[in-house]
């Protein structure tokens, strides 16, 4: 995969990268969204590589954003340690189906997860 972005515009990427951590850290998710939207833009990778490849940029991104809203005491730890664990088996169960679902499948949860959030935020 990283022979498919080195062919890539590094601007085009690092514009893109600090949008996806602006979002991020500005509404506290929707940074990963970007990244996704952008390699399934730039690249020819499944869709699969690309939600993994988000991740794994997603938790440091993630990650100095919690330590920017902890330095401002913005963040309740005791909530963030009831939610951890079932967060966290949610993810491994996630981590598990994303292997067994066919991609139109994939697309579609993606997309309905997307537009359901976006409903969400412009009407609450």
């Amino acid at each position: 995969m990283l022979n498919k972005i080195r062919s890539l515009k590094i601007p085009s990427l690092a514009l893109f990268s600090f949008l996806a951590g602006c979002v991020n850290g500005f509404l506290g998710t929707g940074g990963g969204i970007i990244l996704i939207y952008m390699l399934s833009f730039f690249t020819k990778n499944n869709k699969k590589d690309n939600f993994a490849a988000a991740l794994c940029v997603t938790v440091p991104m993630s990650l100095v954003a919690l330590y920017s809203y902890a330095r401002g005491g913005a963040v309740d730890f005791a909530l963030g340690g009831v939610l951890w664990l079932p967060c966290a088996l949610g993810g491994l169960l996630g981590a598990f189906l994303v292997d067994k679902l066919r991609l139109p499948w994939l697309n579609a949860i993606f997309a309905v997860l997307v537009i359901y959030s976006g409903t969400c935020m412009i009407f609450r």
